[in-house]
């Protein structure tokens, strides 16, 4: 396997950790400060298990990091990065959002064809 090869299915293995609401959701979060499984659950609305498995695919891709405090585990982003990446994602869906609205206004300026009488 080439190195392009493996450079590109390491970037595909990011991009499906973060193709998940639930997990782009825990990652807002996790931008703003640590928390524990625990505060994830209250905070996503999800089940122990179902916040638990998706910290362990966050973790698994390097994006989340947990460190062990006794019993609990405070989660974390590895890197700033993980918010500027989702940042440039939001920034093109805003862009291919403008360029519908303008498509939209466009269409809505074309005179619609009549049919002519016969």
């Amino acid at each position: 396997m080439s190195a392009e090869t493996v450079r590109f299915a390491l970037f595909a293995e990011v991009f499906a950790a973060l193709a998940h609401p639930k997990r782009l959701e825990m990652i807002h979060y996790l931008g703003e400060r640590q928390h524990t499984a625990g505060e994830l659950t209250e905070l996503t609305g999800l089940s122990k298990a179902n916040v638990s498995q998706h910290l362990n695919v966050l973790k698994a891709r390097g994006l989340v990091h947990c460190d062990k405090c006794g019993t609990f585990c405070h989660y974390r982003l590895t890197s700033p990065a993980v918010l500027e990446a989702c940042e440039i994602v939001r920034k093109l869906i805003l862009d291919q959002m403008d360029i519908t609205t303008a498509c939209r206004q466009q269409l809505a300026e074309v005179v619609p064809l009549r049919k002519t009488p016969s």
